[in-house]
């Protein structure tokens, strides 16, 4: 099952949480007021649902969600 970006938004709407309307791919984290724990909490979730391991150096350079999700996507194997 490939993972979209739409899956990643989803989940992190869940997890944090924040609205999903106002998750925008270009938004940095810091302005969205995500911590890193909640972060954290993401990952897990996404590692969980998707059976993919996402270690906090992948993401650690990602500033804003596209990174983020960009990430997530490469560390699937694949486009989403």
């Amino acid at each position: 099952m490939a993972i979209t970006a739409d899956d990643i938004l989803t989940i992190i709407s869940d997890e944090v949480p924040i609205d999903r309307a106002l998750l925008d791919p270009a938004a940095t984290l810091e302005s969205l007021n995500i911590a890193s724990l909640d972060m954290i909490s993401v990952m897990f979730a996404l590692e969980d649902k998707f059976a993919v391991v996402i270690e906090q150096d992948d993401v650690k350079e990602a500033k804003t969600l596209q990174e983020f999700i960009d990430v997530v996507i490469a560390k699937a194997g694949g486009a989403g």
